[in-house]
């Protein structure tokens, strides 16, 4: 008699497959949208403040966690300068780890101010 009532039925597959595609779409739909939201901010307009680091990298100059293109002369008139920078953003996806040829790029997405207007703060 006891045993009758709490007799554990085992679990229905199609419940189980249903589960897991539920879970499937929620986080597919996540990272869906976080993929819109990226490109909604580019040609976003962007203002920083800051001083150029002194190391140029392929991605250009960095100021705060953007980078900018610039010549080697018009580095020379920002160098050590406290500048603020507005522009548009330009963002550029990192890589995806799961691809299987990965050719070059970075592992984070990288945050470009396209068009800068640069206004020199404080001159040192």
């Amino acid at each position: 008699m006891l045993k009758e009532h709490f007799s554990l039925k085992k679990p229905d597959m199609k419940i189980n497959c249903m589960i897991i595609i539920f879970i499937g779409c929620l986080l597919f739909g996540t990272v869906e949208s976080q993929a819109q939201n990226k490109d909604a901010e580019n040609g976003k307009e962007v203002v920083t403040t800051g001083i150029l680091d002194t190391n140029l990298t392929k991605s250009g100059y960095r100021i705060n966690e953007y980078y900018i293109e610039l010549s080697d002369s018009l580095y020379e008139v920002y160098r050590g300068k406290k500048i603020e920078i507005t522009g548009k953003l330009l963002i550029v996806k990192a890589l995806d780890v799961q691809e299987k040829n990965i050719a070059q790029g970075a592992l984070h997405d990288r945050y470009f101010i396209t068009e800068p207007k640069i206004r020199i703060i404080y001159n040192r």
